[in-house]
């Protein structure tokens, strides 16, 4: 039996459960939850009756709400992981939170942007940047995420969703090579 897996469609079904704006904090429970339940995942391979494994999530979904309290929640959370362990897809419950981080973010008009250089970049010109991608693109919010690549030699890589500005010493020497080959 192949099993087919749309992380988007169990994205949006996940979002449009909770109500209103409480899908950012359903959802950081539902990450808190998934990382307890990590150790339990042998009993998850198919051979633990439901009830067991339940019982195991919703000792999760406890701590996975401390002291605010708030099992209403926390309920959306823990039946989402186990509608994924009923339907045997726990194995892509990363798949979904990713998914669903993606989707919040478009909610929220916010822009993942990663950034390769060679060595960490100053707060003022990390800021400078972030402000100008923010202009020409009209985001919300950026988030910027910095990725050391000794690789590059120099200058930078910028991957905004598909596209990538190249402005590393590394791709220009590439370039230079193929040129000369020519």
């Amino acid at each position: 039996m192949t099993v087919v897996f749309c992380a988007e469609r169990w994205a949006e079904a996940f979002i449009a459960s909770c109500s209103g704006d409480e899908a950012d904090n359903v959802f950081e429970i539902l990450k808190v939850m998934a990382r307890g339940i990590e150790r339990i995942k042998g009993h998850i391979a198919g051979t633990a009756d439901a009830y067991r494994v339940e019982k195991m999530m919703r000792t999760a979904m406890k701590k996975a709400c401390g002291g605010i309290g708030d099992f209403a929640k926390a309920e959306i959370a823990c039946r989402t992981l186990l509608l994924l362990v009923q339907r045997g897809l726990f194995g892509y419950r990363q798949a979904l939170i990713e998914e669903i981080g993606k989707a919040l973010d478009r909610k929220h008009k916010v822009l993942s942007v990663t950034l390769e250089t060679v060595a960490p970049l100053p707060a003022a010109f990390r800021n400078r940047l972030e402000q100008s991608i923010r202009e020409k693109i009209h985001a919300g919010e950026i988030r910027l995420t910095e990725k050391i690549v000794p690789e590059i030699l120099g200058g930078y890589k910028l991957r905004i969703g598909t596209r990538v500005i190249d402005a590393s010493v590394g791709s220009l020497l590439q370039n230079m090579a193929k040129e000369i080959m020519r």
